[in-house]
């Protein structure tokens, strides 16, 4: 991955982030490049954190979900198991439209973030309804 993917990474994490500010209860990101990776990390005190993650082979963002409250680790395939996320995932596909597919991934992991999982139980410590 070049230095320039990981700083474009940077911008839209940081955009986004700012843009579901009010809204997420995280903490400004935090980022750590080791070679090729580049991860995001997002604490919300002791309820949990996420992660984006972006780097080889596919050079997409990932997301993980680490929950306190049963110290579990969520990757997108965990989050997909449960029928509403994966009903909302499917009417909420990122939009590629005019845009690069790294701010397409991290606009639509926040809105999954801030939206999709806002009904969830285990995923409330996340957002607040609006």
């Amino acid at each position: 991955m070049s230095t320039t993917t990981q700083n474009e990474f940077e911008y839209q994490v940081l955009a986004c982030f700012r843009k579901h500010a009010n809204t997420l209860r995280l903490c400004e990101p935090t980022f750590r490049r080791e070679g090729y990776v580049i991860t995001a990390t997002m604490s919300a005190g002791t309820s949990g954190k996420v992660e984006f993650r972006c780097g080889p082979a596919e050079y997409v963002t990932e997301i993980f979900i680490y929950t306190s409250a049963d110290n579990k680790r969520w990757s997108l395939t965990d989050l997909l198991n449960n029928e509403q996320i994966r009903t909302w995932i499917l009417k909420n596909k990122p939009d590629m439209s005019g845009r690069s597919r790294l701010e397409a991934e991290i606009t639509f992991a926040f809105s999954l973030l801030n939206e999709g999982l806002v009904d969830i139980p285990d995923f409330q410590w996340l957002a607040s309804k609006a």
